[in-house]
């Protein structure tokens, strides 16, 4: 009787302990909800982690982690790249300029005089992680290169 009993009660602090690790978790109806609510056109949804996304709607880029808990920003715009979403250790970029979407290999966030660089793959939407990131305001400059190292758009935000 008391190894099932013990096994019982482990099993269910096992149940609310999965259970709680999902509670978090934002789900695709919750995220439709809230694009349909927010009246959005031309969506692209990125996962940032399990209880944070960006949601890109030009001319605006969200930090979605709840219908009531979200940050709406307005892009910056330069030679068709739109950053925004801004968030401590994170921001959000649409590219649309085609010779960066083309050409470009690599990119390099350079804060505080110190550059880091990462690969880039060519996708229109770029999620750049960098902890970094809003010291306590955002001052950065990105840099694309192609694969020659030759700089192709550079813009301080």
């Amino acid at each position: 009787m008391k190894f099932h009993l013990r096994y019982v009660i482990l099993s269910f602090c096992v149940f609310f302990f999965l259970s709680g690790c999902s509670w978090n978790a934002i789900n695709e109806k919750e995220l439709d909800q809230f694009i349909e609510s927010e009246n959005l056109d031309y969506v692209s949804i990125q996962k940032l982690n399990d209880e944070e996304y960006y949601i890109f709607s030009l001319p605006y880029i969200y930090i979605y982690r709840s219908a009531s808990d979200y940050t709406k920003s307005t892009a910056m715009i330069r030679d068709e790249i739109a950053m925004g979403g801004l968030e401590k250790g994170s921001i959000g970029l649409v590219i649309n300029n085609t010779q960066v979407l083309k050409d470009a290999k690599t990119f390099s966030v350079v804060i505080d005089s110190k550059t880091r660089e990462y690969e880039y793959t060519g996708g229109k939407y770029l999620i750049i992680k960098d902890s970094r990131i809003w010291n306590p305001t955002a001052q950065l400059k990105i840099i694309f290169s192609n694969d020659k190292n030759e700089t192709i758009f550079e813009s301080d935000y």
